[in-house]
């Protein structure tokens, strides 16, 4: 992890909580508002490993993220819950890893923990989720990004819930339907979240957007699985009260879906109308 943070933006009492949680791990950070980092920027001297952008800050804070991703300096862009612009523009600049307010430390040590692309990688971000309230807002948000934006909330959401409790969590396939048999799933995978081993467990969603299509690929951290039996509805399971979301998604939004490394790794591609283009 960077050593050296600037932290950017026009909300001082923000910059001094994550000040506080990064000073522990040893990072030196220096608060920074809009206009001052601007002038820091254009003199072309960045004694700093990373740099943390408040989209919420007054000011041309977004306007930031280009310079800094041409300086070379990985930026982690932190949105509010319903800013698809700021997502957007973010995607657009490059940055390295984004987060949905409001987040915990944690969070903040997960996207920080994110490693920036080349120059050759297309635009695009990772945001690190970990929660069932994660799932299901970060899924509306992205979504946004996309026609037919309430098919693609559901089918990322699925996608989602089973990086987090199969994959994450390793709930398997028949404990989860014993639980949900007893209206007992939410609660268990709250417990299991809250244990101590998988506090830092997150998964990733990777939104590139591409001149024509939003391609998203989540990436979880468990031991994977065969996905062929669950990419089409089978009638033989027609009587279970799960086992559905894979080929829900296909069939609402991701067609070609493709699993990747084992089936820990998932991408799908939507495609757009010209209109939705991002500006250059």
């Amino acid at each position: 992890m960077a050593c050296r943070i600037w932290l950017v933006g026009d909300d001082p009492q923000f910059a001094e909580l994550l000040e506080g949680w990064l000073a522990p791990a040893g990072i030196s950070c220096m608060r920074l508002g809009t206009v001052e980092a601007g002038v820091r920027l254009a003199s072309g001297s960045l004694p700093v490993d990373r740099v943390i952008v408040d989209a919420c800050s007054r000011g041309g804070s977004l306007d930031l993220l280009t310079p800094f991703k041409e300086a070379g300096v990985p930026v982690t862009l932190l949105v509010e819950a319903e800013d698809l612009l700021a997502v957007e523009t973010g995607l657009h600049a490059g940055v390295s890893g984004l987060l949905v307010k409001p987040f915990d430390e944690r969070a903040l040590r997960a996207a920080l923990a994110l490693q920036p692309g080349g120059a050759s990688v297309p635009a695009g971000g990772c945001f690190p989720f970990r929660t069932l309230e994660d799932v299901t807002g970060l899924s509306q948000l992205v979504a946004g990004l996309c026609p037919e934006s309430e098919m693609v909330q559901i089918a990322l959401s699925e996608l989602m819930l089973n990086a987090v409790e199969h994959g994450n969590l390793g709930l398997g396939f028949v404990r989860k339907g014993e639980l949900m048999s007893c209206g007992a799933w939410r609660n268990e995978v709250e417990h299991l979240l809250n244990l101590p081993e998988n506090l830092e467990r997150f998964a990733y969603l990777r939104v590139e957007c591409r001149p024509r299509e939003v391609r998203f690929l989540i990436r979880d951290q468990g031991d994977g699985f065969d996905p062929s039996p669950y990419l089409n509805l089978n009638p033989a399971r027609s009587v279970e009260p799960h086992g559905r979301g894979i080929a829900i998604a296909r069939m609402l939004a991701f067609p070609d879906l493709v699993f990747l490394d084992g089936g820990r790794c998932v991408e799908g591609v939507v495609r757009r109308h010209v209109s939705m283009e991002v500006a250059a």
